[in-house]
């Protein structure tokens, strides 16, 4: 009876066991395997919004937003360019989409005033997955399909790119002007107040930075009666020393307060248009 016991539990354990290693080599199968079965996600590829991109030329191009017409299978980008004094350099659009990289597709201008500019993508499939769009820097007597690929690529200035994923979707049913101002109105807006609050917050630090200069300062002078003459010399220098931030801080601190006066009257005029716009 007990050889019995003995031996189903020795048949117990080894159905145990061959149970397990089973479940280890199909879950080695299968975690080895996936790769052929679900495909692997390509990583979010997007130019930042809103963040200043030095171009090859020494101008700078600003990203304000992306939106995407499913049904008319527009895309529109809105974006600033800040040109450098004395550039002759017209700006050409193209655009790509990764699936055709070596098809370039133009671009239609929908609204063009002080730098500002609203491109419009057609044709733009839904399934487009990235797309970018190319920025060339040429002269009135270029024409940018009789460039070698050489002076094409020479006049590449940067591409901005959108990923399908992260891409706001959007009725592109309004064209008119006065849109597309406010829109820009409103981007300028959004950045002097993040600017306003960037400086007003430095001025914060500064202040609390004097704060912990003076309290240091009163630490030190109320030690000073019980120091030797060489001590004291050397105390007073480290007193003088906190002196001296402290003065250059409060110049930097006036210097702030300036620019956020600059910005509050900016950040008031920018209301008072976009109030003017929506009217």
């Amino acid at each position: 009876m007990r050889r019995q016991t003995r031996r189903r539990l020795t048949q117990n354990i080894s159905r145990f066991y061959l149970g397990l290693g089973v479940f280890f080599v199909m879950g080695f199968l299968f975690f080895g395997t996936s790769s052929f079965f679900f495909a692997e996600e390509s990583p979010v590829n997007e130019t930042p919004i809103n963040e200043p991109i030095r171009l090859s030329n020494g101008e700078t191009v600003t990203l304000h937003a992306w939106s995407y017409d499913t049904e008319k299978r527009t895309m529109r980008v809105r974006l600033s360019l800040d040109e450098t004094p004395g550039n002759t350099n017209n700006h050409l659009f193209r655009y790509v989409y990764k699936a055709r990289l070596d098809s370039e597709k133009e671009v239609a201008m929908l609204y063009e005033r002080n730098d500002q500019y609203v491109l419009e993508l057609k044709d733009v499939p839904n399934d487009f997955d990235q797309l970018a769009v190319r920025i060339y820097g040429m002269n009135d007597s270029q024409s940018i399909d009789a460039l070698t690929p050489e002076e094409r690529e020479n006049s590449l200035l940067t591409s901005l790119y959108a990923d399908h994923r992260t891409i706001e979707q959007a009725n592109h049913s309004s064209s008119d002007e006065t849109t597309f101002t406010r829109q820009f109105v409103e981007d300028e807006l959004a950045q002097t107040e993040r600017q306003l609050e960037k400086v007003q917050q430095s001025v914060e630090a500064q202040r609390q930075q004097i704060k912990r200069l003076d309290r240091d300062e009163e630490e030190l002078e109320g030690e000073l009666p019980y120091l030797s003459l060489d001590e004291q010399v050397e105390q007073e220098n480290e007193i003088f020393e906190l002196g001296r931030k402290r003065d250059e801080l409060i110049l930097e601190i006036q210097k702030l307060e300036q620019s956020v006066a600059a910005l509050e009257e900016k950040h008031d005029k920018l209301r008072v248009r976009l109030r003017e716009l929506s009217i």
